[in-house]
């Protein structure tokens, strides 16, 4: 029923901006519907034809406008893009992380101060709003990838400052926005307009990003949505990792393997009185939420969670992604033996367990290879940041986790050597 409610939700959406897009159109319609309905009452048969005549032309003009646009407008992915040419400028930010279909970066100063110590937040009372330069290819974006995307337009959190790097206590901007604008701007950035039998892009997904030095813009200067993308990787009592494999359809990393929870944040997420935000807390609240709705797990079922990393999805328009490592209070096969939940399954296909290589063998530039081989070709961006994240906080002594999680995986190590498993 929730998924039923929030595809109507989303089509409405579409439709308001249909309506706004087709405004003459809509205004021809009244006019004939004026002409048709007065045609049988006082005023003359003239008028009321005139009225009709005038709408019908009115609306054809419109969309014979809007369809010759639409098809001279294309979006070409560049699906392609490695972005091998920001390498070195990428390197100086901390590990670049890629996985087989997208490529970001660690931010290594950003992630230290993050588990060390706490990271003010304020929330901007004014929302987000698409620039107009990509306001005016968002009605076709939108429209089009909408036809093979489950979508919802609900309410999201964007990152507005950049996180400090170092000791000074400055406050993260937070600011709330709408899924639809975070699509039609930093998902618009893997991909160039192009105008029919024209030689240059009409825009350019890499400008999206990218400064006039070729250097990745700050969240400060940027102007997409940035939306704050939240994961979790969850480990079992038995040391086990809980994987998510996501449905073809889903916007986040269709068909993909996924952390144990990943999404964006929501106004939810927030302290309700709005005082005393930290990020960490945050994004522990918002990894939490979902983890339970993807694995159907319950808020008793977490012991603890920590912050353990922050990057940047080049590929998704350098969107800001943070990661925390919770502990369950639950087996493996407690977490496998419940089913997913309906509405999650247009974004959710399986959920999965798995053990990760040694600790002697991570390398935060090679995360997948802490993976089982079969899978590292079907991980996504944000299980391979995690994962990065991971090698990286099991070296760091103050981590709280640390201890607790060495324990349940040298339980795992151990019981697979047994033949448990």
């Amino acid at each position: 029923m929730l998924g039923t409610a929030r595809k109507a939700v989303t089509t409405m959406s579409i439709w308001r901006r249909s309506l706004w897009r087709y405004r003459v159109t809509t205004a021809g319609i009244a006019l004939t519907s004026f002409g048709a309905a007065t045609a049988i009452h006082n005023p003359p048969v003239a008028i009321s034809v005139l009225a009709a005549a005038a709408g019908c032309f009115v609306s054809g003009l419109e969309i014979h406008a809007n369809r010759r646009r639409a098809r001279s407008v294309r979006f070409q992915s560049r699906d392609g893009d490695d972005y091998g040419d920001l390498s070195s400028h990428l390197s100086s930010l901390g590990p670049v992380v890629k996985s087989a279909h997208d490529v970001g970066v660690i931010m290594a100063k950003e992630c230290a101060r993050l588990r060390g110590q706490p990271v003010r937040a304020e929330l901007e009372t004014s929302p987000y709003r698409l620039p107009r330069e990509l306001r005016v290819w968002s009605f076709d974006f939108l429209a089009r990838r909408a036809r093979v995307a489950a979508m919802y337009n609900g309410d999201i959190i964007g990152l507005a400052s950049d996180v400090p790097s170092g000791d000074e206590d400055a406050a993260v901007k937070l600011r709330p926005g709408r899924y639809f604008d975070f699509f039609c701007s930093n998902l618009l950035a893997p991909f160039d307009v192009w105008g029919t039998g024209r030689k240059l892009p009409l825009l350019r997904g890499r400008e999206l990003i990218l400064d006039q030095d070729g250097k990745l813009r700050s969240f400060r200067r940027s102007r997409l949505a940035n939306t704050v993308g939240v994961s979790s990787l969850a480990f079992t009592t038995d040391g086990q990792l809980i994987l998510v494999a996501q449905a073809k359809d889903n916007v986040g990393s269709p068909g993909l393997i996924a952390p144990s929870g990943s999404g964006a944040l929501e106004p939810r997420d927030l302290p309700e009185d709005g005082t005393g935000l930290t990020l960490g807390d945050i994004v522990r609240r918002g990894a939490e939420r979902e983890l339970r709705e993807e694995c159907h797990i319950s808020e008793p079922d977490i012991e603890v969670s920590a912050i353990v990393g922050h990057g940047r999805w080049v590929s998704r328009g350098a969107m800001p992604e943070f990661c925390v490592v919770t502990l369950l209070q639950l087996t493996s096969d407690e977490v496998l033996d419940r089913a997913v939940r309906l509405v999650e399954r247009p974004y959710v296909t399986e959920v999965l367990a798995v053990d990760l290589a040694p600790i002697t063998r991570w390398n935060p530039k090679k995360p997948l290879a802490m993976l089982p081989e079969e899978i590292r070709g079907s991980a996504s961006w944000p299980l391979a940041l995690g994962l990065a994240c991971l090698a990286q906080a099991i070296l760091d002594q103050s981590w709280p986790l640390r201890q607790e999680l060495m324990q349940r995986l040298a339980h795992s190590r151990c019981s697979t050597s047994n033949g448990k498993r």
